[in-house]
């Protein structure tokens, strides 16, 4: 009975941390992001922008919570293409956009920018076309995680991955609106262990 207090003793004071395997696919994803005629201020943040979400592609955090996505009681996403959670990880990481359909691991678009104070349109884009615009509007005003997070929402678009237009209930389980978010809140948490 001893030894088996003994053993219980020690399990209970050891810890074992379970970690998601990474693939070197995140550690090596690349982000080709171009832009034309801006300010150095808007280029440095959309840079900061870039590097921190390499940092979210390389976190188990990242993996882990798109793998573990719930929507209506099941591990999905909505508006998913009839894909798994797994096979939208897997996508992600491929960086096959639907224009430029070949896979390289990378996240290939031109941002250009537009300015419309009425508007509640932070950016979009087209299937056609390359560019993923943003509205100043926001861009100004935002902080590095909320600009990294929407220009991933965008480019989950040129993955094929889409939404409602209007903002219904399930909008937000959509892989643009809830992949988004789950890097919206890595990104504020790696910086808030940078602080």
């Amino acid at each position: 009975m001893r030894v088996l207090a003994f053993f219980i003793l020690l399990a209970s004071m050891v810890t074992f941390e379970v970690k998601a395997f990474v693939p070197s696919e995140a550690y090596t994803f690349d982000f080709n992001v171009k832009t034309l005629r801006i300010s150095r201020y808007k280029e440095n943040k959309l840079i900061e922008a870039v590097d921190l979400l390499r940092e979210v592609f390389a976190s188990e955090e990242f993996k882990t919570r798109i793998l573990n996505h719930r929507f209506k009681g099941k591990y999905r996403y909505a508006y998913n293409k009839g894909l798994t959670n797994r096979q939208i990880y897997n996508k992600i990481l491929k960086g096959r956009e639907e224009l430029y359909p070949y896979i390289n691991n990378a996240m290939d678009v031109e941002v250009g920018f537009f300015t419309n104070h009425k508007s509640i349109v932070i950016g979009y884009t087209w299937p056609q076309s390359k560019k993923i615009w943003m509205n100043t509007k926001y861009f100004n005003r935002f902080e590095t995680e909320e600009i990294a997070s929407h220009l991933f929402h965008e480019w989950l678009h040129k993955l094929g991955f889409d939404h409602e237009r209007k903002r219904t209930h399930d909008r937000q389980f959509s892989v643009p609106y809830a992949v988004g978010r789950i890097a919206l809140e890595i990104a504020r948490e790696i910086n808030e262990d940078r602080n």
